[in-house]
């Protein structure tokens, strides 16, 4: 079942199941008052009769001259006040046997057996009862009177037949009046109930748009406060799921790229292996000349193999990596990383000028070591022959700053952007020839990540390249 449904009959039920409620209690109220003012209308009989009565018992008394009359005479003189009487009377004596009497036999069997026991007999309150008889409604009022040092019980009835009636046909009036209303309040409450959940409705095809994919559907805001604020949410929701797709998608290009250069950049190396490998093995003549060069080349692309290796797993390692920072001095850290760099500066008759202050800060020292080693490696790479590489190391607005400059060969704008994803090389062969497999700004930019730093780089094609990497001042002492 629907929504809709669920709230349209249940809020049907409920308005009916209260407008009977309140239907059978006014009725009900209504009856009871009635049934009470009949019952006083016929306590006021009841009374005038019970006068009536003992005043002609005064008035035989005086007439006979009797102090005191018998039982005979009390007998005569109510069946005379009775059948003078306009409404239907009852006199029992104090043996309940009936004296007097113009009530039909059925309703008198009914007095007698379950109304006159009830009827209290040394106070002064009246009783009462409505019976039943041949679908007629009769209310019976009694009391006790004594009369020559006897009680008799006196019983006054009436026909209260129209009250029920009456009540019968309000219950068939409401009823009749009800299933109208009812009717009329279902047509209204079912227009309101749509027209109410009608943005509900809105909402549900919006979400299964955005569940089908369309992310950046945005729902508009309509209908009352709560569809507003419900709206609003499913936005929210809705950019949420949008950024994480996306940053899912990117995600996945990247590793697709990832994989894709990794496979590219290990089958170049392999490929020279492979076929420098297999002219050793066929050819069967061969110079030491030939050998030598085979040999080096196998050498060289191995080397470069095994640096693409360690360079890769260490930036997949760097991913879930929790580094220990400990203090580092910042000269002490630039000046082994120059020694261990002095082979390849003699290599490449590079000169490496470093300028810094004294700076302690908290770092992991080898993870530094090998940021600054591969940027200068670059660096060494990018340089002519006898050109030099500046590094300066400074305190400025509070934070740590390391600057590399080189006056190389340089990058573009565009190359600028790419240069710190895995495997972008800004001179493929270049770098090839290096030993260089592109992983080496990518590391770096990971490690800076840890360290709470920023990398940035600014170059020049043909001018030279300079790396500033900026250490926070709350990782400084």
């Amino acid at each position: 079942m629907k929504l809709w449904q669920k709230i349209f009959l249940s809020s049907l039920m409920l308005i009916i199941l209260t407008v009977n409620i309140v239907s059978v209690i006014l009725l009900n109220n209504s009856h009871r008052l009635i049934i009470e003012r009949e019952q006083s209308h016929a306590v006021n009989e009841h009374e005038y009769f019970k006068a009536s009565f003992v005043n002609a018992i005064t008035y035989e008394k005086l007439v006979s001259g009797e102090l005191i009359l018998d039982t005979y005479k009390i007998t005569v003189t109510g069946v005379d006040v009775v059948s003078g009487q306009n409404i239907n009377v009852a006199i029992y004596n104090d043996s309940k046997n009936i004296t007097a009497r113009n009530i039909p036999d059925k309703l008198n069997a009914l007095v007698h057996d379950n109304f006159i026991n009830n009827i209290d007999v040394d106070g002064n309150e009246y009783g009462s009862a409505v019976f039943t008889v041949d679908d007629e409604h009769i209310m019976v009022i009694g009391s006790a009177v004594e009369i020559e040092e006897k009680t008799y019980f006196i019983v006054t009835t009436s026909n209260i037949s129209e009250i029920y009636i009456m009540k019968k046909q309000q219950s068939d009036f409401i009823r009749k009046v009800s299933i109208g209303a009812s009717a009329v309040v279902s047509l209204i409450l079912l227009v309101v109930t749509i027209a109410l959940l009608r943005p509900l409705k809105r909402l549900n095809i919006y979400t299964k748009a955005i569940a089908g994919g369309q992310y950046d559907m945005r729902i508009k805001r309509k209908g009352s406060l709560e569809f507003c604020q419900l709206a609003d949410n499913m936005n929210s929701m809705a950019e949420a799921v949008q950024s994480h797709a996306q940053k899912l998608e990117n995600v996945a290009e990247t590793r697709q790229t990832f994989i894709a250069n990794l496979a590219h950049e290990m089958k170049t190396p392999l490929t020279s292996i492979l076929g420098f490998a297999d002219l050793l093995r066929i050819k069967k003549n061969i110079s030491d000349g030939d050998r030598m060069e085979y040999a080096g080349t196998i050498v060289e692309e191995t080397k470069r193999l095994r640096s693409l290796s360690g360079k890769l797993m260490e930036l997949i390692a760097l991913g879930g990596t929790d580094i220990e920072k400990k203090p580092v001095n910042l000269p002490k850290l630039i000046t082994e990383t120059k020694t261990a760099l002095t082979p390849l500066l003699d290599k490449n008759k590079v000169s490496l000028i470093c300028n810094y202050k004294d700076i302690t800060f908290y770092a992991d020292e080898e993870l530094f070591k090998s940021l600054l080693y591969n940027i200068i490696e670059n660096a060494v790479k990018a340089s002519p022959i006898n050109e030099r590489i500046i590094l300066n190391c400074a305190m400025y607005e509070g934070d740590a700053v390391i600057t590399i400059t080189d006056f190389g060969i340089g990058m573009s704008k565009d190359d600028m952007q790419k240069v710190f994803e895995p495997f972008y090389m800004v001179d493929k062969s270049r770098s090839r020839k290096a030993g260089g497999a592109g992983l080496g700004l990518a590391l770096c930019a990971e490690i800076a990540k840890l360290h709470n730093s920023v990398l940035e780089i600014d170059s020049e094609l043909g001018k030279g390249t300079t790396i500033f990497i900026t250490i926070s001042g709350d990782e400084c002492l």
